[in-house]
């Protein structure tokens, strides 16, 4: 997984031209530099640098990674910017509601910066599946949540606003057959053994709809109860599964299981926020909504080339 932290000494690198200097900057060793640096260029799978007798330069992959870089640590800035921009805001309660990939794989680090921010902030925090944490909206219970879609749920008194995409990939054990060719076809995929999210889940919903729309269809199913369950299913050779990339991006960092993509078709969808609109929001909701869409772009980007 890339990280800040990672882009951050890439940058100082570039900068200085050095390893050494880029340690003197960040009050690092260079073997810290290096190691972060090793470690990015294998979350990227890019050469960053080519030595020239004793001096280094990027290489082409590694100008356009600092560009990104760059504009990551400038969107860091100006959402920094845009929240000293609220001014004297520093306490309350906030109820935020959230459906289960979103609040078990990218919530939790957005509220420990966003507490940073607002230490004393009063959060409390609910994951449910999406049409569970919808009710709770409608019944006044959370100021804001983020849910993937909810298909068939249609109150005009609920707001849904698309704030992230969400890619969903096929998922297989490393020493599958298929993932050296790393794709599969329809075809295939009907002859195969699949461990799916529930089908009554937002997760099981989008990725349902989307196979029929594209005319795939799965016979051989089991159904597990969440995402987390069907992982450790694949990693155990049960079959392969369709999850959310943002739920996988760890062991697929760490070797534990391998995406494939399917020939001639993308599935996504979007996480949104989701409000009541005869609830006006407070100063705190403001702050929180501008934050979490700018954290998310900063992800997005963060994650693209991951």
């Amino acid at each position: 997984m890339t990280t800040l932290a990672q882009l951050r000494t890439f940058q100082a690198v570039a900068r200085n031209n050095s390893f050494s200097r880029a340690a003197d900057e960040l009050h690092l060793t260079q073997p810290a530099i290096s190691a972060q640096i090793s470690a990015l260029e294998s979350a990227l799978k890019i050469r960053l640098f080519e030595r020239i007798g004793k001096t280094i330069a990027l290489t082409e992959p590694g100008r356009v990674a600092l560009a990104c870089a760059d504009d990551i640590a400038l969107r860091l800035a100006q959402m920094r910017r845009e929240l000293d921009d609220l001014g004297e805001l520093h306490a309350g309660r906030l109820q935020i509601g959230a459906s289960m990939v979103v609040g078990v794989y990218l919530l939790p680090e957005a509220l420990a910066h966003f507490k940073q921010t607002y230490p004393q902030v009063e959060l409390t925090v609910k994951v449910e599946p999406g049409r569970q944490i919808v009710e709770r909206i409608l019944r006044n219970e959370l100021d804001i949540a983020i849910v993937g879609e909810v298909s068939r749920f249609n109150d005009a008194r609920i707001a849904f606003k698309p704030f992230i995409q969400d890619e969903l990939i096929v998922i297989a054990p490393p020493d599958h057959p298929l993932t050296e060719a790393g794709c599969v076809t329809p075809l295939e995929m009907a002859a195969l053994p699949f461990v799916l999210p529930a089908s009554n889940s937002a997760s099981g919903e989008s990725i349902q709809e989307q196979l029929k729309a594209a005319g795939i269809s799965l016979k051989s199913v089991i159904e597990l109860g969440n995402t987390g369950a069907v992982k450790h299913a694949v990693e155990a050779g049960l079959g392969l599964s369709i999850v959310s990339r943002m739920a996988v991006l760890r062991e697929l960092q760490e070797g534990r299981l391998c995406s494939l993509r399917i020939a001639n078709l993308v599935l996504q969808r979007q996480f949104c926020l989701c409000w009541h609109h005869e609830k006006p929001f407070s100063r705190l909701t403001t702050a929180f909504i501008g934050f979490i869409q700018a954290y998310a772009r900063t992800w997005s980007e963060t994650h693209a080339r991951m």
